[in-house]
C-alpha cells in the first residue's frame, strides 16, 4: 500500500488501482496543459502575423494549418502515464 498525504487532509492508504488512476489523471492534466500552451502560442502568433502582414486570420490559418497543435490521443495519455508510473514503481 502507498500512503498519500495531501496538504490539509488526513493520511490515506491507496491501493494499486487508485494510484494508477491518480497517475492517469496527472498524465491527462499534463497533456491538457501542454496542448493549451501550444494552442495559445499558435493563436497569438497567427493574430500577430495577421496584424503585421495585414492579412486576415482566415487566410493565415490556411497557410499555417500544418503548424496548428493537434489534440492528444488516449494512447498519448497512456504513454505519459506509463512514464510517470515508472517512477512510482521504481525501487531504489
Amino acid at each position: 500500500m502507498f500512503t498519500h498525504r495531501e496538504e490539509g487532509t488526513k493520511m490515506t492508504n491507496k491501493n494499486g488501482f487508485e494510484i494508477r488512476l491518480e497517475v492517469l489523471k496527472m498524465a491527462k492534466e499534463m497533456l491538457d496543459q501542454q496542448h493549451a500552451e501550444a494552442s495559445n502560442i499558435y493563436w497569438t502568433s497567427v493574430n500577430t502575423l495577421a496584424e503585421t502582414w495585414n492579412k486576415s486570420v482566415t487566410e493565415l490559418l490556411e497557410q499555417t494549418k500544418t503548424m496548428q497543435p493537434t489534440m492528444y490521443s488516449p494512447e498519448d495519455i497512456m504513454k505519459k502515464a506509463q512514464e510517470l508510473y515508472g517512477f512510482v514503481a521504481k525501487k531504489d
